[in-house]
């Protein structure tokens, strides 16, 4: 099978808001709800939503008090950015929501690897897509709408996401996937047919939501314990050493 390259030259029409995109206010809803599951077990100092769609949600179950919006187009709120050069310092943000994104980034190569340079050791990243291998992925096989947001997109399968993640050193901690559906209507499918697809084809679902928790690897090799003289073992108090904020630059 021919897997298109990653980086597209042309410019993609990005949507500004959740109501740009078909069923948009049900799919936020979705993804809100996940988000709510996962925010109270996020900690840190800072906390980056990249686009606008992200800047949309509700991240305030999170202990996470400074709370950023970045977006790529002028005059949507947040802070005006380079998605392939972000303005910040490395190892500096603790979490990152990246909703819908990768689907209209001209580089998505290129965004991963400048989250996962600003992301802490044990930074998190939330992300979510359009899968094509889905009803939504047919719709825009055929072309029906393909100048219409989702379909204008790119479409990338969450295997082929979760591999760019793995290769920058990323743990999948959680890969969900919801909506079956085309969204060529007003509204989803009945409960059970998403319950259905959830259970018995979820490689089919039109949406994925990834979280993902960079992981470094430490420069010194770790001994064997028994490669460890008794001398030189030392007795440590178990006492916390106060983190020190960290700073956007």
């Amino acid at each position: 099978m021919l897997i298109k390259p990653a980086h597209h030259k042309h410019k993609i029409t990005i949507p500004h808001s959740w109501n740009e995109l078909p069923m948009g206010e049900w799919l936020a809803s979705q993804i809100q709800a996940r988000l709510d599951a996962w925010c109270p077990t996020i900690f840190g100092y800072h906390l980056l939503k990249l686009g606008s769609l992200s800047g949309e949600l509700n991240c305030f179950g999170s202990s996470i008090q400074h709370q950023v919006t970045a977006t790529s187009e002028l005059g949507m709120g947040g802070i005006f950015i380079d998605p392939a050069h972000l303005p910040f310092q490395e190892n500096c943000i603790d979490a990152c929501i990246l909703t819908q994104s990768l689907d209209f980034s001209a580089d998505p190569h290129q965004l991963l690897r400048e989250v996962e340079r600003v992301l802490t050791g044990d930074g998190y990243l939330i992300l979510s897509g359009y899968n094509p291998l889905s009803l939504c992925g047919l719709v825009k096989l055929c072309g029906i709408k393909r100048n219409h947001p989702p379909w204008s997109g790119r479409m990338f399968t969450p295997a082929r996401i979760k591999d760019w993640l793995e290769l920058l050193g990323f743990e999948i901690i959680q890969d969900d996937r919801f909506g079956f559906t085309s969204f060529l209507g007003k509204k989803p499918l009945t409960w059970w047919s998403e319950s259905i697809g959830q259970m018995h084809f979820p490689s089919f679902s039109s949406v994925y939501f990834i979280v993902a928790r960079k992981r470094r690897t430490p420069i010194s090799p770790i001994k064997n314990w028994w490669q460890v003289s008794h001398a030189k073992r030392r007795f440590i108090p178990t006492g916390a050493t106060q983190k020190l904020p960290h700073k956007l630059s």
